[in-house]
């Protein structure tokens, strides 16, 4: 029986790996990392997991609709077709109306939703709805959105090829973007110096030059007394300063220059200080601060690590400003703004009215963050719901997401589930989330349908190129791709017209069009191109080191870190991170990674296991304000000292092993709304039995 190889690239996760699959006789039998693509060089567990998700008999396979009262244990469904399926949630938000249709998506760095992103949201600005659910406060906010209080844009790409130092703070690229990883270890290669903030040495940071073992939630003080010690040192760029910023400038305030500012507000942190409050070693500030100062140019990333915290947005400024001051931005060897393939983007923000995006729940207490872009959080919608204020949500719409186990528990959660009048939702399997479904949709997983990656966001090369996704097997009876499952409700809303009336190839071709390039095209060159009509590289942006945006709200202009109040009784601090077998709460029902990872495991510095004496493998109750999570309990000697850490996404309805329910959704940063997931107070013992 023969086996066909069919160039591709995973979408289980970020990396967007560019990978060969194995098909033989219709079925996905294997994946292998495809060296000659630009993020093909290595391919995690869960690519290598594919044709066991692909095959799992659990999969949803025909749109299933709710036969008894939600809170019943058995929802009993019962399977209906398309059309029916697609009328039925015609009929159900046009009686809930646009204003009272929320939608939803899941994280597309996480999932195969990124080929449908922007088609979810021509959806949702299309029939008028002012909410759509989108992690990104908790996500991608920090990084593409946040800096644009200090410079305008995103945070752009680290280039690695011509970089001195790499400043990687609060992400681990070995867990969740092995390409990032790659070009890490190349540039380390050829004499790079890597720096890595983390309170977890794991993965890159375990061939660090220096790694800084900061306790979770201090990042924003740990960053401001870097920059003291960077302007004490004379290691700041002054010219860079005086041709892009508003260091010169007159304070606002008064008082002298901003740099004056800035100067007097990190000088309340003298090293002493930062390494009482953040646990970083005096010597290890300072060896920092000498690479920053002279090994030039320097890259920085970041991500979730300094993103799901309670002063998030404070923290994203005290990290930009520190990097601003090496004069590396958007210079050779810095942070970059790459040419990408001109593509048009569809996603349609351009017809969102001003009264529409006025009435986006909470853009009245965060009108600089998610709300300004339609992107709610859960909170704020389950509140809405179940309350009625400030209006009422009658519909909701999810593609993907299990919000009851990645968000934090709030008191209006399943409460509003119940109280929504229909609540449909697209899925590989049945999740906590779906059970409380009216009518659930079977998705196509990324190995079963087309996709479109342009830019594979790692290096210059790696974003000039354009790639056709094929779908390398069927999906499983009647699962759609969410793209499909997008244009056949648009055509039961009335709405085909702004999606080609329902001509999937004719927006294909339209996104393309600008490129230089089309689909036959690609699709004769599977492997993917460079295309020929890309972007310019943006210039150097102007920095405002002296945020008037968030004076004008009442917070700070210069970042400042506010200690939380300490809890005798929970004396430790908590944090979470990603594994590389799952991705949030996917994949757990796949046996190969199951065996990779049997079970949630809460590793704990060896000071706290001390006190409390706990040994490795001992069962574990992890305690918070909010409630409990039960672990298997591991001593990891490079963790920050008085720090837990512990493994998020798992969901079991006898076993308390949700982090999230132990989290408390009314903590968040009141500029973006990031949920505090890490630096959260807590305590350990043994569990009863043990």
């Amino acid at each position: 029986m023969a086996t066909e190889t069919i160039p591709t690239y995973c979408a289980l996760c970020i990396s967007r790996c560019g990978c060969l699959a194995s098909v033989t006789d219709g079925r996905l039998v294997g994946v292998a990392a495809d060296h000659a693509h630009p993020t093909g060089r290595a391919i995690c567990i869960k690519a290598k997991a594919a044709p066991e998700l692909v095959a799992h008999p659990e999969r949803l396979t025909t749109p299933l609709l709710r036969t008894r009262p939600k809170g019943d244990a058995d929802p009993g469904w019962r399977p209906i077709g398309w059309d029916e399926a697609n009328a039925l949630i015609a009929a159900r938000l046009q009686a809930a109306g646009a204003e009272g249709t929320a939608f939803a998506v899941t994280t597309p760095s996480g999932t195969a939703i990124a080929d449908s992103f922007a088609w979810i949201h021509r959806l949702v600005h299309a029939w008028g709805s002012p909410n759509l659910v989108f992690a990104t406060e908790n996500c991608n906010w920090h990084r593409d959105f946040g800096p644009q209080l200090t410079w305008g844009r995103g945070l752009g790409m680290p280039d690695y090829a011509h970089t001195e130092t790499i400043l990687l703070w609060g992400c681990n690229p070995t867990a969740t973007w092995l390409a990032h990883a790659e070009r890490v270890r190349a540039a380390q290669r050829r004499g790079a110096r890597l720096i890595v903030v983390d309170p977890r040495r794991a993965g890159l940071a375990m061939s660090a030059d220096v790694w800084l073992p900061v306790r979770p939630g201090c990042d924003n003080a740990l960053a401001l007394g870097l920059i003291h010690l960077l302007l004490a040192a004379g290691g700041a760029d002054l010219d860079f300063l005086r041709q892009h910023t508003d260091a010169f400038s007159p304070a606002p305030s008064g008082g002298g220059t901003v740099l004056d500012q800035l100067t007097e507000r990190a000088g309340h942190w003298p090293p002493a200080r930062v390494a009482a409050v953040t646990g970083v070693a005096e010597e290890t500030l300072h060896a920092t601060v000498a690479l920053l100062a002279e090994s030039k140019p320097v890259s920085l990333y970041t991500w979730t690590g300094t993103c799901q915290q309670q002063q998030a947005t404070a923290a994203t400024r005290a990290i930009n400003l520190l990097y601003a001051l090496t004069g590396s931005l958007g210079q050779p060897g810095g942070n970059r703004w790459f040419p990408k393939p001109k593509i048009n983007d569809v996603s349609a923000f351009d017809r969102v009215t001003p009264h529409t995006r006025q009435r986006t729940l909470g853009l009245a207490e965060r009108p600089l963050g998610p709300p300004s872009r339609g992107w709610i959080t859960t909170r704020d919608l389950f509140k809405a719901i179940d309350t009625g204020q400030p209006y009422p949500i009658r519909a909701l719409v999810a593609f993907g997401g299990n919000f009851m186990v990645t968000k934090p528990a709030t008191q209006h959660a399943e409460a509003a589930l119940a109280k929504l009048d229909f609540f449909v939702q697209s899925e590989l399997f049945e999740t906590p989330s779906t059970r409380w479904a009216d009518l659930l949709l079977p998705a196509a997983s990324c190995w079963e349908r087309e996709g479109l990656q342009a830019g594979f966001m790692v290096d210059a090369a790696a974003d000039a190129y354009v790639q056709l996704r094929p779908a390398v097997v069927p999906p499983p009876g009647e699962a759609r791709s969410d793209t499909a499952i997008i244009f056949g409700l648009a055509q039961a809303l009335g709405l085909g017209e702004h999606f080609f009336d329902g001509d999937e190839a004719a927006a294909l071709a339209y996104q393309l069009a600008p490129s230089g390039l089309d689909a036959a095209t690609l699709r004769a060159h599977p492997r993917g191109m460079v295309a020929p009509q890309l972007t310019d590289e943006a210039s150097t942006p102007q920095i405002t080191l002296w945020s008037s945006a968030l004076a004008e709200l009442g917070e700070d202009a210069l970042p400042q870190w506010q200690p939380p109040a300490p809890d005798p009784a929970l004396p430790f601090s908590l944090t979470c991170g990603k594994v590389t077998a799952y991705c949030h709460s996917q994949y757990r029902q796949i046996d190969a990674l199951r065996r990779r990872q049997p079970e949630p495991i809460a590793e704990l510095a060896p000071d706290v296991a001390t006190l409390r004496g706990i040994a490795s493998g001992s069962r574990v109750v992890v305690q918070t304000a909010n409630g409990e999570m039960h672990y298997r309990a591991e001593i990891n000697p490079r963790l920050a000292g008085g720090t837990v850490w512990a493994q998020y996404g798992w969901w079991q309805a006898d076993v308390a092993i949700d982090y999230n329910a132990a989290m408390d959704g009314e903590h968040f940063d009141s500029v973006s709304g990031s949920n505090a997931l890490r630096g959260v107070a807590c305590d350990i013992r043994m569990l009863n039995g043990e």
